[in-house]
């Protein structure tokens, strides 16, 4: 309406000229724009939450929290942190993070699975807390989990760092790997020792080793007081606490070697993608993988959450039950007319990147993509809440019925991969063949399996039980980048530099490579 007016206030003869200086603002905005879609930036560190106890590493200044991951939820399951209710709902693939407290409904189960596999689960109408997720100064992980109420159940393999778990003034420490459950219901509290040895003591001079078949029985009442019964009670409960250890024990049942290369192939979460999914090596990458049973329109960011914390802003929660490393490290890449893979990098402890005062030495709150499909846009982060005003703590995304692929919830049925077109190639996935002698949460490490099954490729892992490598490089652009099929989209540069923080706060990789999402709304580009 404004331009149509001043049209009218002016001589015909200037219409002509008045109309191409509109032209050209349009056309000068428009460059603008695509400029800012093509200018992609990291967001810059978060500030730490003032009120989340952020660990530093003394020697170097580092962020030594842990992320580690909710693995399993059914039923009312509540996050609370600070005396504060972080969620009001629980989701699988949340980030369980030190002084989160869980609370378990009537119909509640949860389970919270650590870097080496050991689990914590909780039954209804029960709760513990995080009181201690981080790493001392020489990386090694403390874990300290206190039983509230109710009845939980704990598997510490005792593979990596220290372990315990508090009931009222007792602390329950296992000696190697050990399975036990912990009663609160009933009068006195029980400490029930399924398997391996666990000593339990005050802190004051009282302890007593508590072996398989026996019951450490305590009075909150009466410090310093306990019985030990040589038999265990049976408990409604154990049977669901085996169910899970038989998932979890079908989950990293044959794996491949794609892991041995990274710099910590005994976490857990990649026998996720050994069982949902498939690896391809694909020249240029490396070790690719991709879910099975998705087609080229499926999206890795159909169906998930945006959930916020406050030391980190908010972070990606996948829905699929693999949704872990995808998204908390490495990049996505879409191979036209195929679909997405992911190329691991920088995953777990051992690369900060530059970003260890705020989000934990390799962990991400969100993940990097470097190419997408035409008019693709990934669901953008939310950006932090202005002071004062309420902050939606769980932000559903669902992107459309096609991303609902049929992953394998039942733990049964088998979803055959396809082979991946590459450059006019058909690259076969790569064959499990890695099999642990004991599986489940108290398996055999990665590590060790591969040891015993193929030494010609331990020389070639970059970690074998050895102390953390601060400084591995993140996951790289290809060097040559191929389509497969379509050339729509150009072979990418060569690979970028690992993404560098500037004082001022902003920071930019080289090479192309873009965040899913910005903090504050950056956006994606081709």
């Amino acid at each position: 309406m404004e331009h149509r007016i001043l049209y009218r206030l002016i001589p015909s003869r200037s219409h002509h000229l008045l109309r191409r200086i509109v032209l050209l603002a349009a056309l000068f905005a428009l460059v603008l724009e695509v400029a800012a879609l093509a200018q992609d930036t990291l967001p810059p560190p978060p500030p730490a939450d003032a009120t989340a106890p952020l660990s530093q590493n003394p020697a170097t200044g580092q962020n030594n929290v842990r992320a580690v991951r909710i693995s399993d939820v059914a039923g009312q399951v509540q996050v609370w942190q600070n005396g504060q209710l972080a969620f009001q709902q629980a989701e699988p693939n949340m980030p369980a993070v030190e002084g989160m407290r869980f609370v378990t409904g009537e119909d509640g189960r949860l389970e919270i699975e650590f870097e080496d596999g050991s689990v914590a689960r909780l039954a209804p109408n029960s709760s513990f807390r995080l009181t201690q997720l981080h790493r001392d100064s020489a990386g090694n992980t403390i874990t300290r989990i206190d039983a509230l109420t109710g009845l939980s159940y704990y598997e510490l393999n005792g593979h990596d760092g220290q372990l315990a778990v508090g009931l009222n003034q007792e602390s329950a420490t296992p000696d190697g790997a050990a399975i036990f459950r912990v009663d609160l219901d009933n009068d006195p509290n029980e400490l029930s020792v399924m398997q391996g040895e666990v000593h339990v003591g005050d802190g004051d001079g009282v302890s007593v080793d508590v072996h398989p078949d026996q019951t450490f029985q305590t009075d909150p009442n009466q410090a310093g007081e306990f019985t030990v019964a040589n038999s265990i009670t049976a408990n409604s409960w154990d049977q669901w606490n085996s169910d899970r250890d038989e998932a979890l024990s079908q989950m990293d049942s044959s794996q491949t070697t794609a892991r041995a290369s990274t710099s910590n192939p005994d976490d857990s979460s990649w026998n996720d993608l050994d069982y949902y999914g498939s690896w391809y090596n694909v020249p240029g990458y490396g070790d690719v993988w991709s879910p099975n049973g998705v087609s080229a329109d499926w999206d890795p960011f159909g169906e998930g959450y945006w959930g916020y914390y406050p030391a980190f802003g908010y972070t990606w929660i996948s829905s699929y039950p693999w949704g872990w490393w995808p998204y908390h490290c490495g990049a996505w890449d879409y191979l036209d007319n195929w679909g997405w893979v992911w190329a691991p990098g920088g995953c777990g402890w051992g690369w900060d990147g530059g970003y260890g005062a705020g989000y934990g030495i390799g962990w991400f709150p969100y993940p990097l993509i470097w190419h997408h499909p035409p008019a693709y846009r990934p669901p953008m982060r939310p950006g932090r809440p202005a002071p004062g005003k309420p902050v939606t703590r769980l932000i559903a995304v669902h992107r459309g019925p096609q991303n609902a692929a049929p992953f394998r919830f039942d733990h049964v049925s088998t979803v055959q991969p396809r082979p991946l077109l590459f450059n006019g190639a058909s690259i076969a996935p790569l064959q499990a063949g890695i099999h642990p002698a004991q599986r489940g949460p108290l398996s055999e490490a990665y590590t060790s399996t591969l040891m015993r099954t193929h030494p010609e490729l331990v020389p070639a892992m970059v970690r074998s039980g050895s102390a953390p490598l601060v400084g591995v490089p993140p996951v790289r652009m290809p060097e040559n980048r191929g389509n497969s099929g379509s050339s729509d989209h150009a072979p990418r540069p060569a690979a970028a530099p690992a993404p560098r923080v500037s004082s001022g706060g902003g920071s930019h990789p080289s090479g192309g490579v873009s965040h899913a999402s910005s903090g504050g709304g950056g956006k994606p580009h081709r």
